[in-house]
Protein backbone atom coordinates (compact mmCIF):
# COMPACT_ATOMS: atom_id res chain seq x y z
CA UNK A 1 0.00 0.00 0.00
CA UNK A 2 2.57 2.01 0.58
CA UNK A 3 4.58 1.61 -2.62
CA UNK A 4 1.88 2.17 -4.43
CA UNK A 5 1.21 5.50 -2.68
CA UNK A 6 4.78 6.31 -3.12
CA UNK A 7 4.31 5.58 -6.82
CA UNK A 8 1.01 8.06 -7.02
CA UNK A 9 2.83 10.87 -5.45
CA UNK A 10 5.93 10.73 -7.23
CA UNK A 11 3.92 10.62 -10.62
CA UNK A 12 2.15 12.92 -9.61
CA UNK A 13 4.26 15.98 -8.16
CA UNK A 14 4.94 17.97 -11.21
CA UNK A 15 1.45 18.07 -11.54
CA UNK A 16 0.79 19.27 -8.04
CA UNK A 17 3.67 21.53 -8.59
CA UNK A 18 2.01 23.15 -11.95
CA UNK A 19 -0.92 23.80 -10.02
CA UNK A 20 0.18 25.57 -7.03
CA UNK A 21 2.78 27.73 -9.49
CA UNK A 22 -0.20 28.15 -11.47
CA UNK A 23 -3.16 29.62 -8.62
CA UNK A 24 0.12 31.07 -6.80
CA UNK A 25 0.28 33.46 -10.55
CA UNK A 26 -3.44 33.75 -10.61
CA UNK A 27 -3.70 35.08 -7.38
CA UNK A 28 -0.90 38.35 -8.22
CA UNK A 29 -2.45 38.39 -11.35
CA UNK A 30 -6.27 38.92 -9.99
CA UNK A 31 -4.57 41.47 -7.28
CA UNK A 32 -2.74 43.20 -9.75
CA UNK A 33 -5.85 43.67 -11.96
CA UNK A 34 -7.94 45.14 -8.58
CA UNK A 35 -5.06 46.76 -7.99
CA UNK A 36 -5.20 48.92 -11.57
CA UNK A 37 -9.34 48.73 -11.55
CA UNK A 38 -9.06 50.81 -7.64
CA UNK A 39 -5.93 53.05 -7.99
CA UNK A 40 -6.47 53.61 -11.88
CA UNK A 41 -4.21 56.91 -12.22
CA UNK A 42 -2.14 56.21 -9.17
CA UNK A 43 -1.24 52.72 -9.87
CA UNK A 44 2.29 53.98 -10.27
CA UNK A 45 2.72 54.62 -6.43
CA UNK A 46 0.51 51.82 -5.05
CA UNK A 47 1.68 48.69 -7.24
CA UNK A 48 4.95 48.02 -5.59
CA UNK A 49 3.35 47.62 -2.16
CA UNK A 50 0.07 45.68 -3.79
CA UNK A 51 2.44 43.20 -5.36
CA UNK A 52 4.96 43.09 -2.51
CA UNK A 53 1.34 41.78 -0.41
CA UNK A 54 0.14 39.43 -3.09
CA UNK A 55 3.66 37.65 -3.20
CA UNK A 56 4.09 37.28 0.16
CA UNK A 57 0.77 36.39 0.98
CA UNK A 58 -1.07 34.66 -1.83
CA UNK A 59 -3.27 32.07 -0.35
CA UNK A 60 -4.86 34.63 2.16
CA UNK A 61 -5.46 36.94 -0.96
CA UNK A 62 -7.07 34.31 -3.15
CA UNK A 63 -9.22 33.00 -0.50
CA UNK A 64 -10.47 36.34 -0.06
CA UNK A 65 -11.35 36.83 -3.98
CA UNK A 66 -12.98 33.17 -4.15
CA UNK A 67 -15.20 34.15 -0.77
CA UNK A 68 -15.98 37.38 -2.91
CA UNK A 69 -16.66 35.07 -5.74
CA UNK A 70 -14.14 37.49 -8.14
CA UNK A 71 -14.66 36.41 -11.68
CA UNK A 72 -11.37 36.88 -12.64
CA UNK A 73 -10.26 34.63 -9.93
CA UNK A 74 -12.44 31.87 -10.73
CA UNK A 75 -12.24 32.05 -14.14
CA UNK A 76 -8.24 31.97 -14.31
CA UNK A 77 -8.31 29.55 -11.97
CA UNK A 78 -9.96 27.01 -13.93
CA UNK A 79 -8.01 27.27 -16.69
CA UNK A 80 -4.86 26.97 -14.39
CA UNK A 81 -6.22 23.74 -13.38
CA UNK A 82 -7.89 22.61 -16.97
CA UNK A 83 -4.44 23.35 -18.04
CA UNK A 84 -2.71 20.97 -15.89
CA UNK A 85 -5.22 18.43 -16.81
CA UNK A 86 -4.21 18.39 -20.03
CA UNK A 87 -0.59 18.32 -19.01
CA UNK A 88 -1.01 15.25 -17.43
CA UNK A 89 -3.25 13.85 -19.78
CA UNK A 90 -1.12 14.68 -22.84
CA UNK A 91 2.46 13.62 -20.63
CA UNK A 92 0.12 10.05 -20.19
CA UNK A 93 -0.62 9.01 -23.61
CA UNK A 94 2.50 10.36 -25.00
CA UNK A 95 4.00 7.82 -21.81
CA UNK A 96 2.01 4.95 -23.13
CA UNK A 97 2.84 5.23 -26.72
CA UNK A 98 6.28 5.01 -26.21
CA UNK A 99 6.03 1.82 -23.95
CA UNK A 100 7.70 -0.90 -25.68
CA UNK A 101 6.58 -4.28 -26.18
CA UNK A 102 8.18 -7.31 -25.56
CA UNK A 103 10.54 -6.90 -28.38
CA UNK A 104 12.02 -3.61 -26.43
CA UNK A 105 11.71 -1.81 -29.30
CA UNK A 106 9.60 1.45 -30.15
CA UNK A 107 6.58 1.16 -32.79
CA UNK A 108 6.13 -1.77 -34.72
CA UNK A 109 10.53 -2.50 -35.27
CA UNK A 110 11.61 -5.36 -34.45
CA UNK A 111 15.49 -6.95 -34.38
CA UNK A 112 16.03 -9.30 -37.77
CA UNK A 113 16.91 -12.77 -36.92
CA UNK A 114 20.51 -14.07 -39.32
CA UNK A 115 17.62 -16.25 -41.17
CA UNK A 116 15.57 -13.03 -42.30
CA UNK A 117 18.69 -10.95 -43.05
CA UNK A 118 20.34 -13.59 -45.30
CA UNK A 119 16.84 -14.21 -46.92
CA UNK A 120 15.99 -10.59 -47.38
CA UNK A 121 19.84 -9.35 -48.39
CA UNK A 122 21.22 -12.36 -49.51
CA UNK A 123 19.42 -14.17 -51.16
CA UNK A 124 20.58 -13.27 -54.92
CA UNK A 125 22.47 -15.58 -57.02
CA UNK A 126 25.09 -14.97 -58.97
CA UNK A 127 22.97 -14.61 -62.54
CA UNK A 128 20.12 -12.28 -60.94
CA UNK A 129 23.25 -10.63 -59.76
CA UNK A 130 25.22 -10.15 -62.82
CA UNK A 131 21.75 -9.26 -64.54
CA UNK A 132 20.88 -6.49 -62.21
CA UNK A 133 24.26 -5.28 -62.21
CA UNK A 134 24.13 -4.67 -66.16
CA UNK A 135 20.63 -3.36 -65.99
CA UNK A 136 21.66 -0.35 -63.15
CA UNK A 137 25.07 0.46 -65.14
CA UNK A 138 25.49 2.10 -68.41
CA UNK A 139 26.27 0.86 -71.50
CA UNK A 140 29.36 3.21 -72.55
CA UNK A 141 30.61 2.72 -68.59
CA UNK A 142 30.46 -1.17 -68.95
CA UNK A 143 32.11 -0.93 -72.34
CA UNK A 144 35.28 1.39 -71.51
CA UNK A 145 35.42 -0.70 -68.34
CA UNK A 146 35.61 -4.16 -70.04
CA UNK A 147 38.23 -2.18 -73.34
CA UNK A 148 40.17 -0.88 -69.88
CA UNK A 149 40.55 -4.56 -68.35
CA UNK A 150 41.09 -5.88 -71.93
CA UNK A 151 44.26 -3.03 -72.72
CA UNK A 152 45.84 -3.58 -69.24
CA UNK A 153 45.57 -7.67 -70.29
CA UNK A 154 47.07 -6.88 -73.50
CA UNK A 155 49.79 -4.80 -71.72
CA UNK A 156 50.96 -7.40 -69.37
Amino acid sequence: MKAKLLNVVKASWSYVLTLIAGLYLVGILTGTIMALSKYKLTTAVHLSAVLRQLALHPWHDDLLYLSQKNPISIIAGIGVILYTLYLALKHNSQHQSWQTADTETHGSATWGDLKELSDHYFSINAKDLTTAFNNTTQAEILKSLVDREKSAKGAD
